[in-house]
């Protein structure tokens, strides 16, 4: 079975003080996270580039073992829409190198936009500009990504499919690069994303989760229900579902 880490999309959220994070203490929130879980996906670089120093800050304040995913910046993907981007995908890779150089990053998600129909050399072009070396994820919001043609593309450039629980696509277990990627959204309306997973929904991901690893390849998940702080507990449920060890730097649990 290969590794199998779990955390979730983000850590830095207001209302997780209190069901996360421990309210009146002023708390570095990712050191305390990194107590937590062993990855993080960070969706803030979709919106906004942080600055390199920054992101040498996460390596630093989290143990050696903990793991990094971030999203490709939005400038790429839904603003340039994978086309003339190559400025912009090297400012990315300028900043996220405290990571690689760390070996601490796992994954980059490349987070399409629903509106962009797959256009197949479109789509060669942008992923051949990609660096070999840095490890991809894609995630479709649109079926027509979903065809034969864009999977084998997936596969000659082993870009991992990103296998996703939401409400425009079906969960398709489809394994293209060196490792699996999975996001939980939520089925919550009108916001995906406000939405608790129950026992019995987890439950049902134990065999998918399972299948994914049973070659060896590693599985990276990430709950990104965050609201009221779901997504941490829905990842430390199903964690103790998955039965998964916890990580040799974190805290014994007392609970």
């Amino acid at each position: 079975m290969g590794a199998i880490l779990l955390g979730t999309s983000g850590w830095d959220y207001p209302e997780w003080v209190g069901p996360v994070y421990p309210a009146h203490r002023n708390i570095d929130r990712l050191r305390h996270y990194a107590d937590l879980f062993p990855i993080v996906e960070v969706n803030s670089t979709f919106y906004h580039l942080p600055t390199v120093s920054v992101v040498g800050s996460w390596v630093r304040r989290t143990p050696s073992g903990f793991r990094f995913a971030v999203k490709f910046p939005q400038t790429i993907t839904h603003e340039r829409r994978l086309v003339g981007a190559d400025g912009e995908l090297r400012e990315f890779l300028r900043v996220v190198r405290p990571l690689t150089e760390a070996g601490r990053l796992v994954g980059a998600l490349l987070q399409l936009p629903p509106s962009l129909a797959f256009d197949a050399a479109i789509v060669r072009s942008f992923y051949e500009s990609i660096p070999a070396e840095l490890p991809v994820a894609v995630e479709f919001r649109q079926a027509s990504w979903t065809s034969p043609e864009s999977l084998e593309l997936l596969k000659e450039f082993r870009l991992a499919y990103s296998v996703v629980d939401e409400p425009l696509l079906p969960i398709s277990l489809h394994v293209t690069g060196s490792f699996s990627y999975v996001r939980w959204h939520g089925h919550g309306t009108p916001l995906w994303y406000d939405y608790t997973y129950s026992p019995a929904e987890l439950a049902r991901w134990i065999p998918r989760i399972r299948q994914l690893a049973e070659d060896g390849r590693p599985v990276y998940g990430f709950f990104n229900n965050h609201f009221r702080g779901d997504a941490a507990v829905n990842c430390r449920q199903f964690t103790e579902l998955l039965e998964l060890p916890r990580p040799s730097w974190m805290s014994p649990r007392l609970d």
